[in-house]
């Protein structure tokens, strides 16, 4: 399911289309220990065309802004859910 998500990031308003590709990638990544590339990849990926370019200088000023960002996202893309185990 793609989903429109909007941030507001740094004062900045920013729109998302995260895929169910682009996480799926994103969580084979993570996986395999590429933490930062994954985060910057999903972010940029999902992006706006029209937000790209403002994303980019925000991740050239703040070394850890795109996976802040990738947390964001996720954590609306895919929230958590209760899950009980039946004894």
């Amino acid at each position: 399911m793609n989903k429109h998500i909007a941030l507001v990031i740094a004062g900045t308003h920013a729109n998302f289309m995260p895929s169910p590709e682009l996480y799926g990638e994103y969580i084979g990544a993570m996986a395999q220990g590429n933490v930062v590339d994954s985060a910057h990849n999903f972010v940029m990926q999902s992006a706006a065309d029209k937000d790209k370019e403002t994303l980019r200088a925000l991740a050239e000023q703040n070394a850890g802004a795109m996976m802040q960002v990738a947390a964001a996202l996720i954590g609306e893309y895919a929230p958590k859910i209760e899950i009980t185990v039946k004894i």
